[in-house]
């Protein structure tokens, strides 16, 4: 005859115990390594021809985007003053698809550039879905509205890195299909991979991929600390 021992059910770990360890083991893919550019709206085909022989799937439809940004800060009144950009608060962006309102929207925090010698910029970065009311949600926290703004363009792969060519649109009075206003003559061009660890074979891999989008475009690794 056996005896039901209730210690010996194992339980669920506390969540926040869970995302320790999940961290701790590299198991969130929370590093992004980015390279950066631009290439001019007279340009633009001649780069999206040279991506789609270059990509994954040449043959299928070109995917594309619009989506709305709204970049909030939340700042830290409990740090010392300092002139670190850090001492400005945490930014934290949500996005939402225009083309496709039923898809959930995305809360995006992204880090400050690590210091190192790699061909791509690393920064920490976390992606998660939240409902519709995390706009309120982030105001109730204290967060305020930095800047908004609407990209629209298009999305390749390539392997693991995600190539995105998109124009940047400034937002009017908060109406994303109304009293658009282009800011520049170009298309911003990013490479990306997102993985759970530092991985130096990934820059290696966005800088081989940048060298053969030369001399349409011209990929580095920005800095926004020092504009």
């Amino acid at each position: 005859m056996f005896t039901f021992m209730e210690d010996a059910v194992p339980r669920p770990a506390p969540a926040m115990d869970t995302l320790e360890s999940a961290l701790k083991n590299q198991i969130i893919p929370d590093q992004e390594f980015l390279l950066q550019g631009s290439v001019l709206d007279t340009s633009l085909s001649l780069l999206i021809e040279r991506l789609r022989g270059l990509c994954d799937n040449a043959d299928a439809k070109l995917e594309q985007f619009s989506d709305l940004e709204v970049v909030f800060v939340l700042k830290d009144f409990s740090a010392p003053p300092s002139h670190t950009p850090q001492s400005h608060g945490v930014m934290l962006r949500v996005r939402r698809s225009l083309d496709h309102p039923e898809l959930p929207w995305q809360l995006r925090y992204v880090g400050y550039p690590e210091v190192g010698n790699r061909p791509a910029l690393v920064r920490n970065c976390l992606d998660v879905t939240v409902s519709t009311n995390v706009i309120d949600f982030l105001q109730e926290l204290g967060a305020k509205v930095d800047h908004e703004f609407m990209a629209k363009g298009y999305i390749l792969k390539k392997g693991r890195i995600k190539v995105t060519v998109f124009k940047i649109i400034k937002v009017n009075n908060g109406m994303p299909k109304e009293n658009l206003e282009t800011l520049t003559m170009s298309h911003l061009v990013e490479l990306s991979v997102i993985t759970s660890k530092i991985d130096e074979s990934v820059a290696d891999d966005l800088r081989s991929f940048a060298d053969q989008l030369k001399p349409l475009v011209q990929l580095e690794k920005i800095d926004y600390r020092r504009l």
